[in-house]
């Protein structure tokens, strides 16, 4: 499996330009990942973006025989990357939830923006999604229901 991290100053830069502060955006789309963030071994693979920005990928593989799901999701200090399920047609279940913790240069675990998600099962029965959101849900994003 690969994961490919992004120049935090490049992120950093799109995530600040691509909102103004106080205004929240939402967004839940499907969009196939490019081939350079899909993980070997991945079925399929989602993205979802909002204002353009990729918040959050979606990784479907087969694990002991059944589809599991894992999010993986880039956000700002203060943001969370987390997946809903559903069961059986029930309501969604928020599992999973990783934050990026504030604190600036006070907080050595500040500076780290991606995070990932355990791995979840994705057999029949179930339904999952990925989620993140910056700071404040200033800018939200899951991808499609799976």
């Amino acid at each position: 499996m690969r994961i490919k991290i992004l120049s935090l100053a490049v992120l950093g830069a799109a995530l600040v330009g691509a909102v103004p502060a106080g205004q929240a955006v939402s967004a839940s789309a499907d969009r196939p990942c490019p081939a350079e963030l899909r993980w070997d071994g991945d079925r399929k693979c989602y993205s979802a973006t909002a204002r353009g920005v990729a918040l959050v990928d979606l990784h479907i593989q087969t694990l002991r025989g059944h589809d599991h799901a894992r999010a993986v999701g880039m956000v700002e200090e203060g943001g969370a990357v987390w997946m809903e399920v559903k069961k059986n047609g029930g309501p969604a279940k928020r599992v999973f939830l990783k934050r990026v913790p504030k604190g600036g240069m006070d907080n050595p675990n500040a500076a780290s923006r991606q995070k990932a998600t355990g791995w979840q099962y994705d057999g029949p029965g179930y339904l999952v999604r990925g989620c993140a959101a910056n700071a404040g849900d200033r800018l939200k994003a899951c991808t499609g229901w799976h």
